[in-house]
């Protein structure tokens, strides 16, 4: 496999990939904007340092890994639009876009059944269902037991490096189409 790098949005995500995937991808954090209101062209246009990095690592390609949130288009004419930015911008690398919908939270959720069988601070027999499209750190938080607060860098990683891949891609579009792009 041609060496993939992936940029991410902040240091949970950085750990999550990090943690699930040790040495597979070079895995960077943007310090540009990200969130509902930053515009198309300056995610892109402020991801061009860490293309540009990742190229000088070596790296065959690279994926901007984004979380939707709660931005008011849908996140199928998001990705349209920054694929088409990618284009216009011309960045150094090969280069695409993955959107966890709405964030990297949904995708541990999308184990959530296994992982209440598994973690001492979530609710004991948990049902899987499709949290897809909601806002993954509230519903996440909903389902940790009394006493324990979910904190994105330590819970986080752990949760990601345990859900099952084939289970969680049928419960997450979004996270299959990620794993499409990084295999």
């Amino acid at each position: 496999m041609k060496k993939l790098g992936i940029i991410v949005d902040g240091a949970a995500d950085l750990l999550s990939i990090k943690k699930r995937y040790p040495g597979k991808f070079k895995v960077l954090k943007t310090d540009g904007p990200r969130g509902h209101c930053s515009q198309v062209c300056d995610i892109i246009s402020k991801s061009r340092k860490q293309v540009s990095m990742l190229k000088a690592l070596n790296c065959k390609r690279a994926i901007i890994l984004l979380d939707f949130e709660c931005r008011k288009e849908s996140i199928t004419s998001f990705v349209k639009d920054l694929k088409t930015e990618i284009e216009k911008q011309d960045l150094p690398l090969i280069t695409d876009i993955v959107v966890s919908n709405k964030m990297i939270e949904n995708w541990y959720l999308a184990d959530i059944e296994y992982l209440s069988q598994r973690k001492e601070y979530i609710k004991d027999r948990l049902k899987q269902k499709s949290y897809e499209g909601k806002h993954g750190k509230d519903e996440l938080r909903k389902l940790f037991k009394r006493n324990y607060s979910y904190s994105e860098t330590s819970h986080g990683p752990e949760l990601f490096s345990m859900i099952r891949e084939s289970i969680a891609k049928k419960n997450s579009i979004s996270f299959k189409i990620f794993i499409e792009k990084t295999s």
